[in-house]
């Protein structure tokens, strides 16, 4: 009985750890009036726009402004809710650029705020913030400045390291300060980047997404895509060139159709560089994705999962690890299918330049894990985009992630590296790696533990009235084998 309860624990905390997948998103914008310069067209109005169109249902947005001070919007809300979507295009198209200041210290402490607000959950989500501005801290004199950023250093960005929540950052523009917005992203394991010029928000709103939700990517090699039966959903994203040229759709039974000409269950969506077409329970082969614009990617979802381990932020000459394995339904999958799937890494500099290339290989710590694993090795500092491709021999799955490395020497780079990534070079850490999901396994326990408890006090009141039954008949049993044996 122990064994099968203990069995059925176990197949309920991979399951549970596997339907952890949404995210509560905060999204901050900034309304200086600097923005209405750097960006004349509001393209970072439509970036994101974007950014929120192609958020999971699963997920809750919330969005605040700041100048002066900052200012809530819309509370974390259900992206399920039926107005979610055109309540926060309707906020984002009304904003005015025109505030004063630029105040990091209070953007952080209201978006700091709207998590603490929401009820406590069972199941522990995701939480990000995400921070775009095109300007620097100020409040009008140093000292102010001194006074901020020492309460966010000190007191702000602690407490989001506590609570969990990763920052996102953009800085939008030369003016836009990116050390500092780097420091406290880094701080709470999240990522900073630079967004130069207007066109650059979409692609910079689109990696924004793509860190938010970590989301599945199907490899697009020549303008193909291979679907498999394990996929239940694909969405495309295809960037369209100043020509407006048309996008085209070709399934594997050869029909070719476009945003005029849609099939049945198909929602093609088209915002001004970008077409974002969703295809529920898509045909299984090879779709083809015609377009005048080599910027396309495939997202999928599929209980068929890519799970990745690697640290955001790591010293500069450290040995950085890298894991993956792959997942169906939470549960590990077989073995005759990893022997048939190649785990291989790509690294990318900020000039999209291919620095390294190695395949993952098994790891002989915990074979059970099925981990696989290997060394990445960087050249220089800086921000390295990290691609983790499974191939098996009827699917395909990506992922995409970040990791910044900093020079151990500079210690303005690093004034708050956080302990749980420092720890992660130590031989220890590599020879014990630690679950690709913490927050997901924390919640898995709590659940397996109430599940467990639930349990025995079910068996103990079954015991208990079985008990109770047994007493009650014993008495009433005698009497009938005593008027059995007088008659």
């Amino acid at each position: 009985m122990n064994r099968i309860l203990f069995g059925f624990l176990i197949t309920l905390f991979s399951l549970i750890s596997f339907s952890i997948s949404a995210a509560d998103v905060v999204l901050t914008m900034d309304r200086s009036l600097s923005m209405k310069g750097n960006d004349p067209e509001r393209e970072s109005i439509k970036g994101a726009q974007l950014f929120t169109e192609l958020l999971s249902d699963n997920d809750q947005l919330g969005l605040t402004t700041f100048a002066q001070s900052s200012e809530c919007l819309l509370p974390l809300t259900p992206l399920t809710a039926p107005n979610t979507r055109p309540q926060l295009n309707s906020s984002l198209e009304q904003l005015q650029m025109s505030g004063i200041r630029t105040n990091f210290e209070s953007a952080l402490r209201v978006a700091y705020q709207m998590y603490q607000d929401q009820p406590s959950q069972t199941t522990p989500k995701k939480r990000v913030m995400v921070l775009f501005s095109d300007g620097q801290l100020n409040l009008g004199s140093e000292e102010a400045n001194q006074s901020a950023q020492q309460a966010i250093f000190n007191e702000i960005v602690p407490k989001f390291q506590a609570a969990g929540i990763r920052i996102l950052g953009v800085a939008f523009s030369p003016e836009g300060d990116l050390n500092f917005l780097s420091q406290i992203a880094n701080a709470t394991g999240g990522l900073a980047f630079r967004a130069e010029k207007p066109t650059d928000i979409y692609d910079a709103f689109v990696r924004l997404f793509e860190q938010t939700d970590q989301s599945l990517v199907a490899p697009i090699v020549n303008n193909e895509v291979q679907v498999d039966a394990k996929v239940d959903a694909l969405k495309l994203l295809v960037k369209r060139d100043a020509n407006n040229g048309l996008v085209e759709l070709t399934n594997p039974s050869g029909h070719r159709f476009s945003a005029a000409n849609k099939e049945f269950g198909v929602e093609w969506k088209r915002t001004p560089y970008f077409d974002h077409v969703t295809i529920q329970k898509p045909e299984v082969g090879t779709w083809k994705v015609n377009a005048d614009n080599e910027n396309k990617k495939a997202y999928i979802n599929s209980n068929l999962d890519l799970q990745i381990k690697l640290p955001t932020l790591a010293r500069f000459g450290d040995d950085v690890m890298i894991a993956a394995k792959l997942t169906h339904q939470g549960l590990p999958i077989s073995s005759e299918v990893l022997k048939k799937t190649r785990f291989s890494v790509m690294v990318f500099d900020n000039t999209e330049t291919v620095i390294q290339e190695l395949d993952l290989t098994p790891s002989s710590v915990d074979l059970l894990t099925q981990d696989q694993r290997g060394i990445l090795q960087m050249p220089h500092p800086g921000i390295f985009e990290v691609q983790v491709i499974a191939n098996g021999s009827d699917f395909q799955r990506q992922k995409t992630r970040f990791i910044t490395l900093v020079d151990a020497h500079d210690t303005e780079a690093v004034p708050l590296l956080p302990k749980t990534n420092s720890d992660a070079f130590e031989p220890a850490e590599i020879n014990a790696l630690p679950p690709l999901d913490p927050i997901a396994e924390q919640a898995a326990k709590r659940s397996a533990l109430l599940i467990l408890i639930l349990t025995n006090l079910g068996i103990f009141i079954f015991v208990g009235i079985a008990a109770s039954i047994w007493w009650w008949r014993k008495p009433r049993q005698a009497k009938e084998n005593d008027d059995f044996d007088d008659a």
